[in-house]
């Protein structure tokens, strides 16, 4: 009988809440007790969520990473859709 009970989740301690220009976002690195693979998750201010996992990155560092690669290439801009942007008139 296979064992039917939910993976663990694990988050990284690089896990928190960053203000960028006025903007909070809570970005969540994180894997499961079953995959080695980490995924990146930002929440924008709007409870929108861009997640990167796709493919998994192998480390907690390299999520951290690519993140802030967005922010440094596309600002806040990246982790909003095209619809909150215009409310932000970003």
């Amino acid at each position: 009988m296979a064992d039917s009970a939910e993976p663990d989740i694990i988050f990284s301690d690089l896990t928190q809440d960053v203000l960028i220009d006025g903007h909070r976002f809570s970005v969540e690195i994180y894997r499961t007790s079953i995959s080695p693979g980490w995924v990146l998750s930002v929440m924008n201010r709007f409870g929108t969520l861009t997640i990167s996992d796709n493919p998994p990155y192998l480390a907690d560092g390299l999520a951290w990473r690519d993140f802030e690669k967005r922010v440094e290439t596309k600002g806040v801009r990246a982790f909003y859709s095209p619809k909150e942007r215009r409310k932000l008139r970003l």
